[in-house]
């Protein structure tokens, strides 16, 4: 027992002092102590982080934002740190109202970062669900003063190439296919909306990319003016909806957009088809008038030909051309159990007087 009193209490024995066997030990509290001083003096700084020390609630210094191992006074100061990177901001579904009174719902997001650190520990105590609750109400009061400034179709809209002949109903012709009337009643989806507001330059006044950059400005500008240290790099509107009542207006205004244009396609088939019919109506009397023609030709040719065959054979025996036309006419004349009654002077009585001798 007295050895191991010794061995923790080693002045207890008067035979050995403080320089004696002890001396490994206290080299060991000694080192103990130091590590500790070192862990406690000692932090380190990522590559996606800043810092901040404060030393009884005060702070310190500029923000450390170089990565590495830095020193700090033990027990007195502390470290805070916070994130450099992007941080998200997403934000809830809510309904808002245009200039022209349409309620639509709208779904925004957001990037941001932590830009002074001092000012942001200052102002929030570095908190950064704080943070994003003091987004929430600068984003979405921005949010709704700018789009309160617009009509629907500016808000939902982002240029005029829907109004453009270019950008119309596509439709697909053959080669054999003529180019599209002008007066051809075929509308695009919205043309009969106004166009956005532009500059002289072509540059537009209205229209969703101007409505977040106005967002994103007043956000800023109100960012800026209560000092938190946060620098918002973008907005985006993730999405926009109708309410019920908008929605259905929109939809019976797509149908009458889609009839139209069917009735349009319909009227150009219409048209085609007519004037298809009437090509091959004239086609086909031109190929009847010609047949007729070559039909007409022909037989006079054969006609011709049949007369000149005649011809010749009547010169070359006029007595046997007689007889034989007139055997002919005998035939045509009586027919099957006729009568002919002649003169005894008549031309076809003459064979008979032949015939009979």
């Amino acid at each position: 027992m007295k050895n191991v009193w010794t061995w923790i209490n080693p002045w207890a024995s008067s035979s050995r002092g403080p320089t004696g066997g002890s001396t490994p030990v206290m080299a060991l509290i000694v080192a103990a102590a130091l590590v500790f001083l070192l862990v406690n003096s000692l932090f380190v700084v990522h590559e996606w982080e800043q810092a901040i020390i404060t030393q009884f609630g005060a702070i310190r210094g500029e923000p450390i934002t170089e990565a590495g191992l830095h020193f700090k006074r033990p027990f007195v100061q502390q470290v805070h740190t916070f994130d450099k990177r992007l941080l998200r901001w997403d934000g809830q579904e809510r309904t808002i109202y245009t200039k022209d009174r349409r309620a639509i719902i709208v779904d925004v997001t957001a990037r941001w970062r932590i830009r002074d650190a001092r000012a942001f520990l200052e102002s929030i105590g570095g908190s950064t669900n704080l943070a994003l609750n003091r987004l929430d109400g600068i984003i979405e009061g921005a949010v709704r003063n700018e789009i309160g400034q617009y009509d629907l179709y500016e808000v939902v809209r982002s240029s005029n190439r829907i109004l453009e002949r270019d950008e119309e109903i596509p439709v697909t012709l053959t080669e054999d296919d003529e180019e599209l009337p002008d007066d051809l009643d075929l509308t695009t989806m919205g043309g009969e909306m106004p166009p956005l507001d532009t500059a002289p330059d072509g540059t537009y006044l209205a229209g969703r990319p101007v409505v977040i950059a106005g967002i994103l400005e007043r956000a800023r500008e109100r960012l800026e003016e209560i000092g938190l240290g946060i620098h918002l790099e973008d907005i985006l509107i993730k999405q926009v909806n109708y309410t019920s009542a908008i929605e259905e207006n929109v939809y019976r205004q797509m149908n009458a957009e889609l009839q139209k244009i069917s009735a349009g396609f319909r009227s150009l088939g219409q048209q085609r088809a007519e004037q298809r019919l009437g090509e091959m109506e004239r086609e086909l009397a031109t190929i009847s008038s010609e047949a007729v023609e070559r039909a007409e030709r022909i037989r006079g040719q054969a006609e011709a030909e049949s007369i000149g065959i005649y011809a010749e054979a009547y010169n070359a025996d006029p007595e046997f051309f007689r007889f034989l036309r007139t055997l002919q006419a005998y035939e045509t004349a009586l027919g099957e159990n006729g009568t002919l009654i002649l003169g005894t002077d008549s031309p076809l009585f003459e064979w008979f007087k032949v015939l009979d001798y």
